[in-house]
């Protein structure tokens, strides 16, 4: 096992959901599609902003669906802080594991400028590398961001933890190999994640490093 840890943003470091609604019923609006509780919008979490759109919206309308996008990401720029935080003992798990020698890589679906800025803002230097969607890459679950991330950081691609709380990330951990480690506190219930095929399954950040120390 390898000392490094890869982990998801929405759902697992960060608690994102009253923003990524508020966001998405603000652009739903602007273009008179009825607006969604936030249950409907934290099912759709996972994909991706536009996908995340594309399911609330019931549009296959390409342009549509681009200018619900934009509407979207301007507004969520301005607010994307506004009630986001990290969960509940996030942020001394990542610093013991940083203590203990660990590299941490974040890496999300949300888009590229959005992830790095909330990343740094909650988190400062903690994680060693920050990856978000970006257009010339596929996003997860296909692997080629963890390849990009191994290859930029010289790290072998076996022996490497995932920390997610979606089936999207059970699917992306196997697809590049990794050991996942699925968080109930996220987007997602525990039997969602089970019928997605996780096999562990932490209920606290203290679990999900124990967990961790134990693996290695």
């Amino acid at each position: 096992m390898q000392k490094i840890v890869f982990f998801d943003l929405d759902g697992t470091v960060l608690d994102t959901l009253p923003d990524l609604a508020k966001s998405a019923n603000y652009a739903l609006n602007e273009l008179g599609y009825p607006t969604q509780n936030a249950e409907t919008v934290r099912m759709a979490i996972g994909h991706g902003i536009r996908n995340l759109l594309k399911e609330l919206m019931h549009c296959t309308d390409e342009e549509e669906l681009e200018k619900c996008r934009e509407i979207f990401k301007d507004y969520y720029d301005a607010h994307k802080a506004d009630t986001t935080k990290p969960f509940d003992g996030i942020l001394e798990m990542l610093q013991e594991l940083k203590n203990d020698g660990y590299k941490l890589v974040l890496i999300s679906n949300k888009y590229d400028g959005a992830t790095k800025d909330l990343a740094k803002r909650f988190f400062g230097d903690i994680f060693d590398a920050v990856y978000g969607s970006r257009d010339d890459i596929p996003a997860k679950p296909n692997r080629d961001l963890f390849d990009l991330a191994c290859k930029e950081h010289g790290f072998l691609q076996d022996g490497i933890i995932y920390v997610g709380d979606s089936e999207v990330d059970c699917d992306f951990a196997r697809n590049c190999g990794m050991i996942l480690i699925s968080v109930n506190w996220g987007f997602r219930t525990r039997d969602q994640l089970v019928e997605a095929g996780a096999e562990i399954i932490v209920s606290s950040p203290k679990d999900l490093y124990d967990t961790i120390i134990q693996l290695n």
